[in-house]
């Protein structure tokens, strides 16, 4: 059985086409197509795996993933997809829209291989961006995240809850990774703000549309 995104019941059945990504139910793409300026997006679909131990930067480096020396930062991989090095010996694998050259490491067990732990990472992910992104940024965070360095992971507090927000160059906007229970409220707090000027809530393939506008 799929599992459910969620932030699937704050999309209007009638507005959205609803299916499955990644065995997720989630919010596909809006029925009716829309001029918008700002944008937020419920990416909660994309793949995600936890590893933890010593060994795990040269076993990723083994399947084509060079993982950041610092803490706190990412390196971008192929097609969006990124690796960020959360703490000492943790790193997380964040999938593609498009999914990505990983699969066979996301296709590994999630349990004790060796010298390293193969977590599942349950999170909410929502990607915001558009002409107003860093005012809204600004009144959700008191943390100037504009500043930050790049493929920084920055930690923080927003809209008075601990999550995770990466700045993303192409096209210039935010994803932000918070624990289910916080999900529906930040993202109502986004969606509020967003709509307020005259922007939209995407679904996932409206989102994977936006950054491959070619296709």
């Amino acid at each position: 059985m799929a599992r459910q995104s969620p932030l699937l019941p704050l999309y209007p059945s009638p507005d959205f086409e609803i299916g499955e990504a990644n065995g997720t139910r989630i919010a596909l793409r809006m029925k009716k197509k829309k001029e918008w300026y700002d944008y937020v997006a419920d990416l909660s679909a994309l793949r995600r795996r936890l590893f933890v131990g010593h060994a795990v930067p040269e076993w990723l480096t083994k399947h084509n993933i060079l993982v950041p020396q610092g803490l706190l930062k990412y390196n971008s991989l192929e097609k969006g997809a990124v690796i960020v090095r959360l703490h000492r010996h943790q790193y997380l694998l964040i999938d593609s829209v498009e999914g990505s050259a990983y699969d066979d490491v996301f296709a590994i067990e999630k349990r004790r291989h060796d010298d390293i732990l193969v977590i599942a990472y349950e999170a909410a992910e929502i990607a915001c961006g558009g002409p107003h992104i860093e005012d809204l940024i600004a009144e959700l965070c008191p943390m100037n995240v504009a500043i930050s360095e790049p493929n920084s992971w920055i930690a923080t507090r927003f809209a008075h809850c601990e999550l995770a927000i990466g700045h993303l160059a192409e096209p210039p906007h935010y994803r932000i990774l918070c624990s289910p229970a916080d999900a529906r409220f930040v993202f109502e707090i986004l969606c509020e703000v967003t709509l307020e000027r005259d922007g939209v809530a995407l679904g996932f393939n409206d989102y994977r549309a936006l950054l491959n506008p070619g296709d």
